[in-house]
């Protein structure tokens, strides 16, 4: 099991893939997958409120700055008994499977706003999202997830330095477009490992423009965006844990982008890790699980492309509450 998940994780890492630009960007996703991919939802047994803010490239004018808000809840979800203690891991630091009980299949809703503003473009995205988590066995559980909504484009085109009059994308004052958002996703886990696979704006459009008889009005397009990522956690000591994973993003047309994570845990309370995403950044990541209500995540990433030379770097904060959390959970059971 070991070797095939190391194997896993390389081979994710492998894949050619391309970075998809038209969403926002996020370091944190680690502790929050439910933001790229919508079969997490339900996968605790409270209800995840999170809340992300991330300034990127501090210093360059016009900058992308987005903000979410997202929540989701188990339906249906009935307890387990679980295995717990250092007494419950072999000596590969994984969990002992024969000290699990299967779990009962249940359901997972789930809601997502964002707003994310570079320039003169401000997008704005609504999505409900339903999830179905299924046990393979005691220690394997597959989900499947879709979400739907609508994405909003605002372009304050009065703000624009034009350099050609005529452009049709500066016809008005103001622009706004409204497209349907649709995206899948599938998620395999255990107490030890995840992988998971999602597809974003599996509803794009595939024009720039739409040409009339007497005008041609820009007409925004929407590309696909593919996410494959792995994650596992090793249990080093009773305290001591280490969580390694890695996230290939892609789409048609642009250069590849692939993140490496890892992060360390202690006593289920405070965690540190450190991010590279290829040829892009070097990020530093802190937290604290404060209490079984409330948790806070703060990155800074450092620039490594030639934007570095203009930018002071890239803030995010993320502040996450545990609804209902009757069991008072510290640190995320699935979502580690």
């Amino acid at each position: 099991m070991k070797r095939f998940l190391l194997s896993a994780i390389v081979f994710l890492t492998a894949l050619g893939a391309v970075m998809a630009q038209q969403r926002p960007q996020y370091t944190q996703y680690p502790l929050n997958n439910y933001i790229i991919n919508p079969a997490v939802g339900g996968i605790e047994d409270y209800a995840d409120l999170r809340m992300g803010y991330r300034a990127q490239w501090v210093g360059i004018e016009g900058a992308p700055r987005s903000f979410y808000a997202s929540v989701h809840a188990p339906i249906g979800k009935y307890n387990v008994a679980r295995a717990t203690g250092k007494e419950s891991l072999n000596r590969y630091g994984f969990s002992s499977i024969d000290k699990y009980k299967k779990a009962k299949p249940h359901h997972g809703v789930g809601a997502m706003a964002q707003v994310d503003k570079a320039g003169l473009l401000q997008t704005s995205t609504l999505n409900l999202s339903y999830a179905y988590h299924l046990p393979l066995n005691k220690y394997l559980m597959l989900s499947s997830g879709i979400y739907g909504g609508f994405t909003q484009f605002k372009a304050n085109t009065e703000e624009a330095i034009a350099f050609d009059p005529n452009d049709p994308y500066l016809a008005g004052n103001i622009m706004n477009s409204s497209n349907l958002d649709l995206g899948v996703g599938f998620w395999l886990y255990s107490p030890d490992f995840y992988i998971g696979v999602s597809g974003a704006q599996l509803a794009g459009k595939n024009r720039d423009f739409i040409q009339n008889e007497e005008t041609v009005e820009p007409y925004n397009r929407q590309q696909p965006h593919l996410y494959t990522t792995a994650g596992l956690r090793l249990q080093l000591t009773r305290d001591l844990s280490f969580t390694p994973s890695v996230m290939v993003k892609a789409t048609q047309s642009a250069s590849p982008s692939i993140d490496v994570n890892t992060k360390v845990t202690y006593n289920q309370q405070l965690w540190g890790g450190v991010s590279y995403r290829h040829k892009d950044a070097v990020a530093v990541m802190a937290g604290i699980n404060i209490n079984y209500l409330l948790d806070v995540g703060y990155t800074y990433d450092v620039t490594t492309s030639g934007l570095n030379k203009a930018t002071r770097g890239s803030h995010e904060v993320v502040v996450g509450i545990k609804l209902g959390n009757k069991d008072k959970v510290i640190c995320p059971q699935w979502l580690w």
